[in-house]
């Protein structure tokens, strides 16, 4: 089923459900079964696993579509369904690829060089099943001393994605920038600047030979 199709047909639901709230765990148990009973799931547990998914992927979509434009649904999505309470293979998955997405763009500055590590995590997927998969395990760029002395607006892109990347995960993540006196207070601003009012995102500063800035540790999603 197409992602439009799916966002159409469970609207109705998601607006319902929100009226469950007042009702109880109960019934918000109740309506998710029912939907995940619907795309194919057998037992209670997996057809709430599953109900909760949809309805939390779903709605995260909705609300990115009307804050954001279509590229958002997909964090929408990831978003909804930790509000849904699963898929957190889903989720692994989409930070991974978002992070490797920020490094390919820092590596398209000259001097910039980005990598990405990975591990491999225990996550439940969408029936409820723990399966082996990969997520982030840490992203490093290293920044041309020069350019962060010029304050170079291609610099701050790569540093602002990089911070927004920390910012959208489900747990606390550190930002730890390196370099000088004088490049570390310039990339703290930046990093600061970009983060939101109820951050988690925790700023270590270390003093280095040249500018660096590492996101780490990436937490587990269960």
């Amino acid at each position: 089923m197409k992602l439009h199709h799916l966002i159409r047909a469970t609207s109705a639901l998601i607006l319902t459900g929100a009226v469950a709230l007042s009702s109880g765990c109960a019934s918000i148990d109740t309506a998710t079964q029912k939907v995940g009973g619907v795309f194919g799931s057998q037992s209670d547990t997996t057809r709430s696993a599953t109900g909760g998914a949809i309805l939390g992927c779903a709605g995260g979509a909705i609300l990115a579509k009307f804050i954001g434009n279509g590229s958002d649904m997909l964090k929408g999505c990831a978003a909804g369904a930790v509000v849904g309470g699963v898929a957190s293979v889903e989720l692994h998955k989409h930070l991974l690829a978002e992070a490797k997405k920020t490094a390919d763009e820092a590596n398209a500055v000259p001097g910039v060089k980005a990598t990405v590590s990975t591990k491999t995590v225990d996550a439940k997927n969408a029936q409820g099943q723990t399966e082996q998969t990969l997520t982030l395990d840490k992203l490093e760029m290293n920044l041309p001393a020069s350019k962060v002395a010029a304050h170079s607006d291609d610099v701050v892109r790569v540093v602002v994605k990089a911070t927004v990347l920390a910012d959208q995960a489900k747990e606390p993540t550190t930002i730890t920038v390196r370099g000088t006196t004088a490049q570390r207070a310039w990339l703290d601003t930046q990093v600061h600047n970009t983060l939101s009012a109820n951050s988690t995102v925790k700023v270590v500063d270390e003093p280095a030979a040249s500018p660096e800035l590492i996101i780490s540790p990436v937490p587990t999603v269960k």
